[in-house]
């Protein structure tokens, strides 16, 4: 049996919990080395492919490695949302009645998958923020029918052990990085959506595509303030991506959702972040503990 391997973090948190649990699992089950730390799979094991649950996973992974979300830590840590998108996803890619089968319960009205793709790059005028490390992309884009025979697009966002949803950039760059350009508290996007420094300083079509396809409702606004300054961001820019998309393939039924362990408690915590962002929809329709969807 292999040694548990360094600690990373300590403590009784959701996310010390699962680290220990991978600890366990490579040196009891796996019988493999560690790396830097105990949930992170040594070199050797990391190429032959441990952090994945079946060889399809693996398959999956290896031919998008390198490509952006498909980096080392896909291979090598074992608290990977990369790895877990790809560990539950990638079997149904070539299983797509099971896959309609299995997502049904969190899609109401699926009836049939037509394709399931992991790590979707959308094309780069869908926001005008593509680059090659950065821009929004997707975790799972799935296409499919509803049951009144319309075509369906649905977007994925999988975290695993991460606390929190992806921020906007200047205000993450302000609390990190001093000297940037932050937006401030009280940024008057509702009157000038220029105003949103994504928009004013880069060119990026996040509010455009958000007013095309009418995703807030009239008063989701402030007179001064953006409510996707924090965690909302990632699920606003998410949804939007998925209604361009939609847009684009002819799709008139457009659903996001978030995977994430119920336990996961730091991410998903009384609801907040997710209900709050739900509030500012015009047509929110869905939510469960562990499941979130938007038509």
């Amino acid at each position: 049996m292999q040694e548990s391997g360094p600690v990373y973090t300590v403590g009784d948190s959701y996310r010390a919990r699962a680290e220990e649990r991978q600890r366990e699992y490579r040196a009891q089950k796996l019988g493999v080395g560690h790396g830097r730390y105990g949930h992170f799979l040594s070199e050797a094991a990391a190429a032959e492919g441990h952090n994945f649950v079946i060889p399809e996973a693996s398959k999956a992974a290896i031919e998008r490695k390198g490509t952006k979300g498909v980096a080392p830590r896909t291979f090598e840590n074992m608290l990977s949302s990369q790895a877990m998108c790809f560990n539950v996803f990638a079997p149904l890619r070539t299983r797509l009645s099971l896959a309609a089968e299995i997502l049904r319960p969190f899609v109401p009205g699926l009836a049939e998958v037509t394709s399931i793709e992991i790590e979707h790059t959308p094309a780069a005028d869908i926001f005008g923020d593509q680059s090659t490390l950065g821009g929004v992309d997707c975790d799972l884009f799935v296409e499919g029918v509803n049951d009144r025979g319309e075509r369906l697009v649905l977007v994925v966002e999988t975290k695993f052990v991460e606390p929190e949803f992806s921020v906007c950039g200047f205000r993450k760059a302000g609390r990190a990085n001093h000297g940037k350009d932050v937006c401030p508290d009280d940024v008057p996007v509702r009157a000038d959506r220029g105003a949103c420094l994504y928009s004013r300083n880069k060119g990026y079509a996040y509010w455009q595509r958000s007013d095309e396809h009418g995703l807030l409702l009239d008063g989701a606004l402030a007179d001064g303030g953006c409510p996707f300054a924090g965690e909302r961001w990632q699920l606003w820019v998410n949804l939007a991506l998925a209604h361009e998309e939609a847009k684009r393939r002819g799709a008139t039924d457009v659903r996001f959702s978030v995977c994430a362990p119920a336990k996961n408690e730091a991410l998903l915590g009384d609801g907040e972040v997710l209900e709050g962002f739900r509030s500012l929809l015009r047509r929110p329709i869905r939510s469960t503990r562990s499941t979130w969807t938007r038509s």
